[in-house]
């Protein structure tokens, strides 16, 4: 919903100098393409700011709707727009309600959002020689759950593409029933900045703010999750395209994955390094991109009926650290593979335990950690962290620095050969909490001989109605990844209690403590 650098680079500069675009999109080719700024009846009475690119050869065209990002507009998408105009195709893109100069309040991909995108394609139809039976919906974050949302409610919507998308709205913002504050103070920060919030997403804002009211947060999220639909594209065989990020603070790979999974349509995925928009900054300012590319040849099959080959590709196309090679892969079993168990073992006087092979009764022990401090060890700042990745610059702490006192440190030994790592770690732990509620935050490092960790994936976990002094299995999933860990280097597994990125549920003066039995499973591809 937010989009990051694009926000600040390049869809700052889109949006404070739209008049300079409009004349430099007006003096683009003059054989190729019209352009036009437009006003769209929106839901409800509201006016919607938008654009139109029309290709001068006689249609009829295919066409392409652009929804704009979280706190950016209609313009945003210009340099990409005038691309595919060149292409022969009727471009439209519009600024979501709430934001900028279109009207109404925001209502975050809600049915108003929805009803907006019906009129805009009502709009494309009225007013240009459209293709009716060729019209595809795209959008960068929040537009790319716009898109998906629109296409399982609109049958007039022929192919989707959606970059850095959500599948799970409740699962971005709260999984394992912990608040992600770190996203959410972004979206919200921004969005009362550049925006103006309907007074129903105000108070639902409030709520999440004060974790309150938590049944009406999640149905709210189920109705603007693209996967509460699912069936509806799947019965359409609607063609959806989606490109996200491992490192995703907003919109996590995991949930991502189980709503491409569940797709039953053509459809592909692209995995990149790096976290929201990232991977689509650079086509947005007009540089050659994979992932534009990609999305260009996906509507020229779907739309034009170009014979490009993308139908016949494997489906997953994912990008690996830090070699930059792309992999691909049936589908989300084939990504993922065989596995290995490790064994989380009883940490040493210095407070550092071994990761080791399944052990068939492995002893007892137990590592009490104090709830509410913070080990040194998280996740970075939102966006910006592991934003920095798709330039080649890690997310990397000095490992030793790590408070083995706030923290459950556990390592394998250095690796003979390169260990590879495809999908979702899964850790399996029993603790004992001293309170009703706890938070755990673990995280997987890639270690090197001077004990200098790269983040690989991380994830928390809230336990919100445990019994005190009682043991419980917790199962966490870490997000999904595609990472080669050098010959030399070893895993490193942190547990703590507290991370900026995540709102907790500790209480002060409360511990957990982690016990035997605990693992943790690799996906190995």
């Amino acid at each position: 919903m937010a989009i990051v650098l694009a926000g600040t680079t390049a869809g700052g500069a889109l949006v404070t100098a739209p008049p300079a675009l409009a004349r430099v999109a007006a003096q683009a080719p003059k054989a190729a393409y019209d352009y036009r700024e437009i006003s769209i009846p929106g839901a409800g009475g509201i006016t919607l700011d938008g654009n139109v690119f029309v290709p001068r050869t006689p249609g009829p065209h295919p066409a392409v709707v652009f929804i704009s990002s979280w706190a950016l507009e209609d313009h945003e998408y210009i340099a990409q727009a005038a691309k595919f105009a060149e292409k022969g195709y009727i471009v439209l893109s519009y600024t979501a309600r709430g934001f900028f100069n279109s009207g109404g309040g925001i209502d975050v991909a809600g049915p108003n959002d929805v009803a907006d995108g019906s009129k805009a394609i009502d709009w494309l139809i009225a007013h240009t020689p459209v293709d009716r039976s060729k019209i595809g919906l795209a959008g960068i974050s929040y537009g790319s759950g716009f898109s998906q949302l629109i296409a399982a409610h609109d049958k007039r919507v022929a192919a989707v593409v959606a970059m850095d998308t959500w599948g799970d709205l409740v699962e971005s913002l709260y999984a394992n029933e912990t608040r992600h504050m770190g996203a959410f103070s972004l979206l919200a920060g921004s969005g009362l900045v550049l925006g103006r919030f309907s007074p129903s997403t105000r108070t639902i804002l409030e709520d999440f703010a004060a974790n309150r009211n938590v049944p009406k947060l999640i149905e709210w999220g189920r109705v603007r999750s693209p996967g509460t639909y699912r069936a509806r594209l799947n019965a359409r065989r609607v063609p959806v395209f989606i490109s996200n990020s491992y490192g995703e603070t907003l919109f996590g790979p995991n949930q991502v994955l189980a709503h491409f999974d569940r797709l039953t349509g053509p459809k592909r995925l692209d995995l990149s390094i790096g976290d929201h928009a990232m991977a689509h900054v650079t086509g947005v300012l007009g540089v050659d991109s994979r992932t534009w590319n990609d999305a260009l040849r996906w509507f020229d099959h779907y739309l034009r009926g170009r014979d490009n080959g993308i139908d016949r590709e494997p489906p997953i196309a994912a990008e690996v650290h830090w070699n930059r090679k792309v992999e691909t892969y049936r589908d989300v079993a084939d990504f993922t593979g065989r596995s290995e168990q490790l064994t989380l073992t009883a940490p040493s006087p210095k407070g550092e335990g071994t990761l080791t092979p399944a052990a068939t009764t492995p002893p007892r022990w137990a590592k009490k950690l104090r709830s509410g401090q913070d080990s040194g060890a998280n996740a970075g700042m939102v966006i910006v962290s592991a934003g920095l990745q798709t330039f080649g610059i890690p997310n990397q702490i000095q490992t030793r620095l790590v408070s083995r006192k706030a923290a459950g440190v556990w390592s394998t030994a250095p690796f003979k050969m390169p260990k590879r790592l495809r999908g979702a770690p899964e850790l399996d732990l029993t603790v004992t909490p001293s309170a009703r509620t706890a938070t755990l935050v673990s995280y997987l490092y890639d270690v090197d001989a001077q004990g200098n960790g790269r983040l690989i994936t991380n994830e928390a976990y809230s336990l919100l109605r445990a019994a005190p002094g009682r043991a419980v299995k917790v199962p966490i999933h870490l997000q999904a990844t595609s990472f080669d860990v050098p010959a030399g280097h070893r895993l490193m597994l942190v547990v703590d209690t507290k991370d900026p990125l995540y709102g907790d549920a500790t209480v002060p003066g409360a511990t957990v403590t982690v016990q035997a039995p605990s693992t943790v499973t690799l996906p190995l591809g």
